[in-house]
Formats: structure tokens, C-alpha cells, sequence
């Protein structure tokens, strides 16, 4: 009987799958969509200094450096000047009749640009005025350099610096940090008095009470009821236990609201009072005007829109027979990405300029009226209108600004994920019922604050079917305390 054995079969099998992979310009295009305007002339100024064949028109005509066809030495023959023409009529023509509106979003030349000299100045000024500003941590480090202290305290206090967090506090526990720094009990307490002792008040405290306390110190105040309420009292304070704190330190209640009023003017995060992060320049990319007829005017913010375009003498090379076929390829090259770049800006203007005008169609009675009058709004319903997806419309938007006649609004403000029915049939936005809970929450009376359930039966009342809970929810988004918290003992 033959012993059985062990075989081993193998066999190949085909399956088909599709999968979606996106192209350079597309994703080229997906990245200057979401960019916000600074980041987006950023960029810009970064792939003109780069590629040779885009031009910037920020400033005044420029001669191009060097030549790429000084170094060739090749003559071009009938044959060359053939393909050369071949090209012109299917390259050149290609790039420039792909895509018939560029020439309209970017000026065709320096000599058609309407921008006086002192809107260049402006804008020269203005982006030459955006610097980096230092770090929470190198200003510490910076100011430990001018304390009065031995060598091995300034290097325990470094590393102390080094676990501070951008709020301020310290975050290390005091037996890593010592014995990282193999240092003693003591030593690690005269860097810390070192550190906290730096500049702004606050800085190294362990917790937000400790925090609280140097601030105080700072300031010289030591034995005020402040200090006594931060020192014993500052959870039940932060409960609004009034009564409970005046029945132990036998003071009054007006006592107690003006030493509150003193802890509130204090710093809790002494780190985001440091300049640890460069100031946000907001630009609008749309400007929505009305007319004297109440119309609607909505464009794109011209002033600030990227002035840059493909260098003709460039294209001309790419036409000349005489240019070298090496060097044709590169200038093809370049070409192609600056166009790529080119349409990539023209598209997103358009995308940014019909999601701006699908927004003030919805939201027309804000300009009138503010936030009561916004409706609920989603990106589907405005991708959907305009044949858009959603994501796309969700990268439109983000970090975008319009300049309305109530202000800088920011895109996303128009926009809500749900909202309330009233009777009257009448769709309600989520901003709406928030701006009335603020409203009728800063008409109650100190002493008898409105509960969330009050609220809920006053916004009935008015037409709007809010639940408790969900009144709770809208509240605290607000930032807004519980009415046993706002309650008043005056």
C-alpha cells in the first residue's frame, strides 16, 4: 500500500478591480482649492521663483535672468523648423486654447496692470510685515540668561522650561525632571522659584491653583480674600457655593463677587499671553455688496486675488526653430506646470465665487437681519446645486471669508448640520436658536436664573420646539453655565 504524501498545489487566479488614482493636477488642484489666500500666494511665490516660464506681475516689468539657449550650439535644420512649427500649432495652441478664460483671470501682460504705485507699496508693506515671532519657550530661555543664578541652576531650570506646556504650566512630575537633571530636592526648588519668577505671571505653576497664587504674589497680594479663596476656597468657588464660603470665612456675599471679580481678571493659561504664535491675517476672498435697489453684488476680492501669468518669451522660445530640442523640453516642461498651476488657481476662483453666490441665495434675510434670520444650510444641499460634491464644497470653504455688509464672516458660519421646525412651518437654524437662548439668557434676573427647561417652554412659546436637553446642549456650546452656576446671592 502506497504511503500517503504530502502535496502542494498552486494555482494563480485573475481578478479585476478598479481603483480611482488621482493625477498630479488633480491633486494639485484639491491642495490650492482647500489653501487659504496667504497660503495660496505662499505657494504662488514659491513655484514662481522655481519655474522660469511663470512670471509674477506684483510688481513692475522685470528682465529674465540668463538665457537657456546661450550655451547651444546646434543650427536647426529644414527638418527641425518643420516639427517646430508641428509643435506651435498643436503645443502652443494646446496651452493656450485649453483653457479660454486664464487670460481673463490672469492679466495678459505688465503693461495692462491697473494697480497704482501705492497699491503695490500696500501690498509690499503688508506682506513684508508678517514675521515669525518667537516661541513661549525661547522667550523664557532668553529672559533665564539675564537671572542672577550658578550654573547648575540655570541648566535644572532649562530643563524646567523644557516641560512647560504652551498653556504655561509645568507638566513634568518634580522626581523625573530631578532625576534627569541629577539634581537634589533643593536645587530643583530654586530653579523652579527661578522660573516662575520669569515673565508672564503664572509661568510654571503646577496646577491651575498654584498658577492662580503666583500671579497673585506678582501682584502683592498676598493676604487679600482673592488669595484665601484661590488658596482654600477655588472649587467651591467654582461651583457657586457662595453661601457655604461666606458662612466660613464670616464675610458678606458682595465680599466674596468682588474677590471673584479680581480672580477673573487673572490669567488661567499665562502661556497664550506670550507671543508664542504669529498673528492670523484674515483676508476675505469675496466681497458681497448691496445696491441701491437691494441687490446683490457678489465678486471676488480683486486686490487680493494672485497676479501672475506664463512668461512670453517662454512661449516664443518654444515657437522659435532655432531653440534646441533639449531645451525645448525643459521650457515644455515648465510650461506645462505653470499652466497646470495656472488652471488650478482659475478653477478654484470660480469654485470659491459659485459656492459664495449659492450662500447669500440661502441666506439673503442675514444681511438684513443678522443671525436669527439664518436658515439651515448644509454642503450637500449647496453641492448638489451646483453639481458639485461635497467634499469639494467642504474644501472651498475651509478658512474662507467673505466681506459682507455685517462684517468679516467666515464661510462656514452660513452652514449648519441641522436646525428646528417652526409652527408656522418655517425651517430654523441651530445659529438661530443659540443667538435667542444668548438673548433671553442675558435678560434673566441674576437671582433667579432661567433653567434649561424654562428656556425650552419660553422658545415654545415663541415657535420653537426645543427640547430641554437639547437647549443644554446649545447653551454649553455657547459657553454658557447652568443656571445653578449663574445663580446670583447678592
Amino acid at each position: 500500500m502506497a504511503s500517503p504524501t504530502m502535496g502542494f498545489v498552486q494555482a494563480t487566479s485573475q481578478q479585476m478591480r478598479q481603483e480611482q488614482t488621482l493625477t498630479r493636477q488633480q491633486i494639485q488642484a484639491l491642495q490650492i482649492l482647500t489653501a487659504p489666500y496667504m497660503e495660496l500666494q505662499a505657494r504662488i511665490n514659491q513655484e514662481v521663483s522655481v519655474n522660469p516660464a511663470l512670471e509674477s506681475l506684483s510688481s513692475e516689468s522685470e528682465q529674465l535672468i540668463g538665457d537657456p539657449t546661450e550655451d547651444a550650439t546646434n543650427e536647426p535644420t529644414a527638418g527641425d523648423d518643420a516639427a517646430a512649427a508641428a509643435e506651435k500649432d498643436e503645443y502652443i495652441a494646446g496651452v493656450l486654447n485649453s483653457d479660454p478664460n486664464w487670460r481673463d483671470y490672469v492679466p495678459p501682460n505688465h503693461a495692462t496692470q491697473s494697480h497704482s504705485t501705492d497699491d503695490e507699496e500696500r501690498r509690499e508693506y503688508f506682506f513684508n510685515s508678517l514675521t515669525t515671532k518667537k516661541g513661549l519657550g525661547d522667550d523664557l530661555i532668553e529672559q533665564l540668561s539675564t537671572m542672577d543664578c550658578t550654573t547648575e541652576i540655570e541648566d535644572i531650570a532649562t530643563l524646567i522650561i523644557g516641560n512647560i506646556d504652551p498653556g504655561g504650566y509645568l507638566r513634568a512630575d518634580r522626581d523625573e525632571i530631578m532625576e534627569v537633571a541629577d539634581c537634589s530636592e533643593s536645587q530643583f526648588d530654586q530653579a523652579l522659584t527661578v522660573v516662575q519668577a520669569l515673565d508672564p505671571a503664572g509661568i510654571g505653576g503646577r496646577d491651575m491653583r498654584e498658577c492662580l497664587l503666583l500671579q497673585l504674589q506678582r501682584s502683592e497680594r498676598s493676604g487679600t480674600l482673592a488669595y484665601t479663596l484661590v488658596d482654600k476656597y477655588l472649587d467651591q468657588l467654582a461651583k457657586n457655593r457662595i453661601p457655604d464660603i461666606c458662612d466660613a470665612l464670616g464675610v458678606k456675599p458682595s465680599d466674596i463677587y468682588e474677590a471673584r471679580k479680581e480672580i477673573r481678571g487673572l490669567q488661567p493659561r499665562p502661556g497664550n499671553s506670550s507671543p508664542s504664535q504669529p498673528d492670523q491675517f484674515v483676508i476675505p476672498e469675496v466681497i458681497v455688496e448691496l445696491n441701491e435697489d437691494n441687490s446683490l453684488e457678489i465678486v471676488m476680492n480683486e486686490s487680493c486675488k494672485p497676479r501672475f501669468q506664463l512668461s512670453d518669451r517662454y512661449l516664443a522660445l518654444l515657437e522659435d526653430p532655432a531653440t534646441p530640442a533639449d531645451v525645448k523640453k525643459y521650457i515644455r516642461e515648465k510650461v506645462n506646470n505653470g499652466h497646470m498651476l495656472l488652471n488650478s488657481v482659475s478653477q478654484r476662483h470660480s469654485t470659491i465665487l459659485r459656492i459664495a453666490e449659492s450662500v447669500m441665495a440661502h441666506q439673503r434675510e442675514f444681511l438684513d437681519r443678522g443671525d436669527v434670520a439664518l436658515k439651515p444650510l448644509t454642503m450637500t444641499q449647496v453641492a448638489d446645486e451646483l453639481g458639485m460634491h461635497e467634499t469639494t464644497v467642504g474644501r472651498a470653504i475651509a478658512n474662507k471669508y467673505m466681506l459682507t455688509p455685517r462684517g468679516l464672516i467666515a464661510f462656514r458660519h452660513f452652514f449648519s448640520t441641522g436646525g428646528v421646525r417652526s409652527d408656522d412651518g418655517e425651517d430654523i437654524s441651530i445659529a438661530t436658536i443659540k443667538t435667542r437662548i444668548k438673548a433671553l439668557i442675558s435678560e434673566e434676573v441674576p437671582a433667579k436664573p432661567l433653567s434649561d427647561q424654562r428656556l425650552a417652554e419660553m422658545l415654545k412659546k415663541e415657535g420653537f420646539n426645543v427640547a430641554r436637553r437639547t437647549v443644554a446642549k446649545y447653551r454649553e456650546a455657547l459657553g454658557v453655565q447652568s443656571s445653578q452656576l449663574r445663580k446670583s446671592y447678592g
